[in-house]
Order: structure tokens, then C-alpha cells, then sequence
């Protein structure tokens, strides 16, 4: 694995009778957390299919230090984890005797990094996992994924139908695993804009197969947003992270502190909005009319 890729997508594509996922270009790097936000039907579960060798692409392909995965690569099944929004135990199995199950399936596990993960996220181990919270089954499976040094963590709406404390805490759970195993990657699929946003460091916008958006978050917090009625006065710009028409009115997503920033505060047709949420605004906008995305 290069140091600082995990996984390359080039050029995706799964087509579908009435859908067609891609051209998808993307590198996900060690340490980060990618958020991926998407309505249902975007392909946010497809993409994620994709890179778990779950579905085979109909062209393009994935690298792993450079070099194209097969299809079915029992090596890099070994170097990643995919955690459903219905988690796929067996209810009938303690917690202890489900951590044991997996150690059984993977080559590189660590059953004292697996009893420490065990203790950090407080998984009771005698109990059934029928018997489990949801969000306690999605810690399980988080500690199934770090016990076996996983490269690559999928999350897919790990939080949905949770309280906003529990929340609160897978959140806080997946941001400090990260920091505190640096090679790992995670990519977290939701449509709640509050996990994404006090959660990734990357933002993925997935619209009709394709990306609409992509920033890092900090990127996305130092930007400005933009309406005007006459959009095509601003030029092609570095500077110029995303446009988007809705209802008769254009807006222009700018990085702060900018050239362009700079000269759209001295314009009286360019009014500066200041959104509750930019991410979901930019959510709502780019890629749901026409966009200009970098």
C-alpha cells in the first residue's frame, strides 16, 4: 500500500437497467474520514458495494499501492470492513462469542487489541447481540473492523434511527479511532448533515451516480456563499468552488479570503448569504441543477 493512498478509484462505472454509477475518480487517503452525502438512489450504497469487492464495476478500476484490485481479492476483503446499516451478527451470540467468531475469519486479528477496543466502547461481553442497541451494534462492528488492523472502515448510515446522544457518541467513537490508528481510512455514508459535518474531514456530494461536490471540510468552513441574478459574470476561477441555479437565482460557492472573495464583496449584484448550515446548502444546490464543481 502507498503511504498515503489506501485505495484509488479510477474511472468507476456500474451501469444498471435505468442507472449508470460514474465515471467515479477518487483517492481515499490513511487518516481521514470521508463524509458522503447523497439522496436515496444517488448510488451511495453502489459505490460503497464497489470498493468492498461486493459488486464488480462495469469499467474503470480500483488500485491498492498502485497496482488494479482483482475481483474477489481475498487480500484486500481482509484489509477493509463494511459496517450495514443492519449489521450482520448472529442475534442468538454473546458479544464475547462474536468477537471470537471473527477472530476466525481473519488472518491479521489481535485479541488484545480486539479486548481493549472491547473495553474502550464498553461492549458488554456476555450479552446477546439480539439483545444490543443499535448503536452498540454499530460499535461492535467498528471493533471488529480496528481488531483485525483494517486499512479501510465502510460505514453505511451507521447512525440512522439513533437518539441525537447516541449519535453523539458513534461519532465521537470514529473520530478518535482515527486519531488514534492514523493508517486507518473511513468512509461514512449518511444523509444526516450533522454526522458529516462534526464528523469528516473530507466531503463527498454523491447526485444521480455522479460526484457533485468534493472539498475537504475545512476547505468547505473557510468558504463563502454567494446569490446573484447574473451568475455568468463570474468567469472560470481556482477560486470558484461550486455554482448551481435554482428558482431564477444563482449561487457561487467561493473560498474565503480570496481573490474572487474579495472582489464579489465590492459588487452591489452579488449579495454574501449566510446559511444555518453551508454544507447543506451546498448540498441542496450543487448538482441538482447544473453545476461548476472542482
Amino acid at each position: 500500500m502507498s503511504n498515503d493512498i489506501v485505495l484509488e478509484l479510477v474511472d468507476i462505472r456500474r451501469r444498471f437497467p435505468g442507472f449508470e454509477m460514474g465515471p467515479l475518480s477518487l483517492k481515499l487517503r490513511p487518516g481521514r474520514i470521508y463524509g458522503l452525502l447523497g439522496p436515496n438512489g444517488a448510488g451511495k450504497t453502489t459505490l460503497l458495494d464497489l470498493v468492498a469487492l461486493q459488486l464488480k464495476p462495469t469499467a474503470g478500476a480500483l488500485r491498492a499501492g498502485g497496482t488494479p484490485l482483482r475481483w474477489g481479492s481475498r487480500d484486500w476483503k481482509a484489509r477493509l470492513t463494511y459496517v450495514r446499516e443492519v449489521v450482520p451478527f448472529y442475534d442468538e451470540l454473546t458479544v464475547a462469542e462474536t468477537l471470537r467468531l471473527a477472530s476466525r475469519l481473519y488472518d491479521r486479528w489481535d485479541p488484545a487489541l480486539a479486548a481493549r477496543l472491547a473495553d474502550t466502547l464498553e461492549l458488554p461481553p456476555d450479552r446477546r447481540v439480539g439483545r444490543l442497541s443499535k448503536g452498540t451494534k454499530v460499535k461492535l462492528g467498528i471493533a471488529s473492523a480496528l481488531a483485525h488492523h483494517a486499512d479501510l472502515l465502510l460505514l453505511d448510515e451507521p447512525t440512522a434511527g439513533l437518539d441525537p446522544t447516541v449519535r453523539a457518541g458513534v461519532q465521537a467513537v470514529v473520530r478518535d479511532l482515527v486519531v488514534e490508528h492514523p493508517h486507518l481510512c473511513v468512509v461514512l455514508s449518511s444523509h444526516i448533515f450533522e454526522d458529516v459535518e462534526e464528523t469528516a474531514s473530507d466531503i463527498l456530494i454523491l447526485r444521480n451516480g455522479r460526484f457533485a461536490f468534493q472539498a475537504t471540510a475545512e476547505v468547505l468552513r473557510a468558504s463563502k456563499l454567494y446569490r446573484t441574478a447574473a451568475a455568468d459574470a463570474v468567469g472560470p476561477s481556482p477560486d470558484l468552488l461550486a455554482r448551481w441555479t435554482r428558482k431564477e437565482t444563482a449561487w457561487l460557492l467561493v473560498l474565503g479570503d480570496s481573490a474572487l472573495d474579495a472582489d464579489l464583496r465590492q459588487r452591489s449584484d452579488h449579495v454574501e448569504d449566510n446559511p444555518a448550515s453551508l454544507l447543506a446548502a451546498v448540498y441542496h444546490g450543487a448538482g441538482h441543477t447544473r453545476g461548476d464543481n472542482r
